[in-house]
């Protein structure tokens, strides 16, 4: 037990020490987006009101000692009622900082007022039926090289910005237009800047916003852009929206293919959404679809509030137990339901109930930030404690919360590409990794199992082929030991029969005629009587012989022996039988070699005696035995060598597809003839005790020509 808990307090200060690490990272990853993708004020040179642009600066930015004057819109300027400095003569105020988050509600540490006693209120404007603040920041440039183009950006503002340069009046930023309809946009937008003869461009940027709006103005800082620089600030954002969009496509295409091996396609459907509404919130955010301000500050916080919540259920979803799986959108649907009704609160507070930020000061970023406290709180608590997936619950709530702070945050972006987007697309990447790593496993798995499937099944294929080729080698040999059997049925019955017939002749005969028969007739019938009883018992002592070879290996009594010794033996008892015919006998053995092999000299003898008289019996009257014997590769190691005995003749042979068929029990060669009466057990008894002796037998016939058999034994001394 001790060390069961030892094992898992050791697994969670390791998971603890891997959520430190991913956070420390998240951390530096968001610090390092925004260093590299942060405009900060260029601090030019500002001598007698006016911005020095240096003719070795391509790109300037310009954030600080800004003039702000309240009160005037573009209709002001367009009707010139109000011209470039006519602020001396109206409450305006100098040393202003361009804010991110808040526009001219915080002018600064450095704005000092003038012409007013305290800061001014900005008057309500009644234009085409909405209400609008308005305000017109002035800055006067000088350029050291006036003879090229200048292009002014700002990329993000709460309000409509008309841009005015020495009188003329440069167009809107973002596209808009007078009736405020929607236009699209590529995320900045660049004014043409020409500067007078001296070099002077004296700027008015004149912001129109809706009453509602809580950090109505400009909240980036404005850019000088020579002509002969890069446009990559304009250019990034659309090619990463593209880059996201191609990688939203790719996600959605192979999602629609991987997706068939769920058991449950919801989860990616809910995956689709939660992309959806991020590409929406990013479009938005960007500035790719203008809108007015506060058209699209009410956007993007109900996008961002749907976002989070889909990414909560999401995250809880993707990393549940199958157990869970379905009862997941019940159990969520109250947390559910009251982070989206607490978002919508807020947002309602914020911009349909402008005098409770009179109360709670609050901004659309605090809005944000309580539906993420909100999402977060619940998230954390939900993690499934106890279970495999709750160390990954925790990394991907953490990284929804580094999304979300980073969706909050509003700075100066020298690029349109926000961190959160960038955040995004590392966890699309990451998740189409797992999920095609996951796939590929499967697949490999898949076919490395379909493989060894096939294997297998061509194994258990061979092996039922084998087998069928066994039971039908088994069957054949069956019908063929039926054969035999019925063929030594025939022949034993045929063999007792004659010997039987001619007993009882001789017998009946001594019966019936005995008193007439003299006694040389008597012994005659006698002795035919005894030969023929000890040929039936020749016929039975087979029978029984090679059952009992076959059943008992204790038969066998192995000793050194002399092969040399025992065939001479054998031999001079055939040629004492043969001396009265035209057959010979010859005999070819080694004088000096012994031949001695492990053996059973008595079954051995049966061997030697059954092929001898196999070849004496099938053979013509005039014939020729060779019985030979030899030591083979005596100029090698004993173990290398062999004994070979060859019994040979010339006589009627055996037909060439028989002779692998000589050696089964009761089987007997077609040309054997009817003369020569057998059981066709002979060769059988030979070739189980050659077998017997671990040594090799083998034939080679000639119709007509006759028959070789082989035998090749292990010697045992040299």
């Amino acid at each position: 037990m001790a060390v069961r808990k030892n094992k898992e307090t050791k697994n969670i200060s390791k998971q603890l020490l891997l959520v430190l690490l991913f956070i420390l990272a998240c951390v530096l990853l968001s610090h390092q987006l925004y260093m590299i993708n942060t405009r900060r004020d260029s601090g030019l040179t500002f001598e007698n009101e006016k911005f020095v642009i240096p003719s070795d600066r391509q790109t300037v930015y310009i954030g600080e000692n800004l003039i702000f004057v309240p009160n005037v819109d573009y209709t002001d300027i367009d009707s010139q009622d109000f011209l470039f400095y006519d602020y001396d003569d109206v409450p305006y105020a100098s040393g202003v900082t361009i804010s991110p988050t808040e526009g001219w509600n915080n002018l600064g540490p450095d704005a000092e007022w003038h012409n007013c006693e305290d800061r001014p209120q900005n008057r309500v404007i009644e234009r085409e039926g909405k209400n609008k603040y308005c305000g017109v920041y002035i800055m006067t440039l000088h350029f050291e090289e006036p003879n090229i183009a200048y292009y002014l950006n700002i990329p993000n503002a709460n309000g409509l910005v008309d841009v005015y340069c020495n009188g003329d009046n440069l167009g809107f930023l973002w596209g808009r237009s007078d009736e405020w309809t929607p236009t699209v946009g590529f995320g900045y937008n660049y004014l043409p800047i020409v500067p007078n003869q001296d070099g002077i461009a004296k700027i008015m940027i004149a912001v129109s916003t809706n009453v509602k709006i809580n950090n109505p103005g400009i909240l980036s800082l404005p850019s000088i852009t020579a002509s002969t620089d890069s446009m990559a600030p304009s250019v990034a954002p659309a090619l990463w929206l593209m880059v996201q969009l191609i990688l939203f496509l790719f996600i959605l295409i192979g999602g629609l293919v991987i997706s068939r091996t769920f058991k449950n396609r919801s989860f990616f459907y809910l995956f689709i959404i939660v992309e959806c509404l991020v590409l929406a919130y990013t479009i938005i955010d960007c500035s790719f679809f203008v809108i007015d301000a506060y058209t699209r500050e009410l956007m993007k916080f109900v996008l961002f509030i749907l976002t989070n919540t889909m990414l909560f259920v999401f995250i809880d979803s993707f990393f549940a137990s199958e157990s869970n799986v379905k009862k997941h959108l019940i159990v969520r649907f109250p947390p559910m339901s009251v982070i989206l009704t607490g978002g919508f609160l807020v947002l309602w507070a914020i911009y349909e109930r402008p005098p409770l930020t009179g109360i709670f000061p609050l901004v659309p970023e605090a809005g944000f930030i309580v539906v993420v406290a909100l999402l977060t709180a619940y998230n954390l608590i939900a993690v499934h404690y106890g279970e495999d997936t709750s160390f990954f619950v925790t990394i991907a709530v953490i990284y929804q919360v580094f999304f979300s702070s980073n969706a909050i945050a509003n700075y100066n972006r020298i690029f349109n590409v926000p961190s959160y987007s960038v955040f995004f697309v590392i966890a699309n990447l990451t998740l189409e990794f797992y999920f095609i790593s996951r796939y590929v496993i499967q697949a490999r798995t898949l076919e490395d199992t379909m493989g060894r499937m096939q294997f297998l099944v061509q194994e258990k294929t061979m092996r039922i082929s084998e087998i069928n080729k066994d039971l039908y080698n088994t069957n054949k040999r069956l019908m063929e030991n039926e054969q035999a059997r019925k063929n030594v049925l025939s022949n034993v019955s045929h063999d007792l029969r004659t010997p039987i017939t001619a007993i009882r002749g001789y017998a009946e005969m001594l019966v019936s005629k005995g008193d007439n028969l003299n006694p040389v007739q008597k012994e005659n019938y006698l002795r035919n009587i005894i030969r023929r009883s000890e040929q039936m018992e020749r016929i039975i002592s087979d029978i029984v012989e090679l059952t009992r070879l076959e059943s008992d290996a204790n038969e066998f009594q192995f000793m050194d022996v002399s092969i040399s010794e025992l065939l001479d033996e054998i031999c001079m008892m055939y040629e004492a039988d043969l001396l009265e015919t035209k057959k010979k006998l010859v005999v070819d053995l080694p004088d000096e070699d012994l031949l001695f092999v492990k053996a059973d000299p008595k079954k051995l003898s049966r061997v030697f005696e059954n092929l001898i008289s196999n070849a004496i019996n099938y053979t013509y009257d005039e014939a020729l035995i060779t019985v030979k014997a030899w030591r083979e590769d005596a100029d090698k190691p004993l173990s290398q060598q062999r004994v070979k005995i060859i019994i040979q003749d010339n006589g009627i042979g055996i037909p060439e597809n028989e002779i692998g068929m000589i050696f089964d029990r009761f089987y007997r060669a077609k040309n054997s003839g009817g003369n020569i009466k057998g059981t066709g057990i002979g060769l059988s008894i030979v070739k189980t005790i050659i077998d017997r002796h671990d040594a090799l037998i083998s034939v080679e016939s000639a119709i007509g020509k006759g028959t070789t058999f082989t035998i090749s034994m292990k010697p045992t001394y040299r």
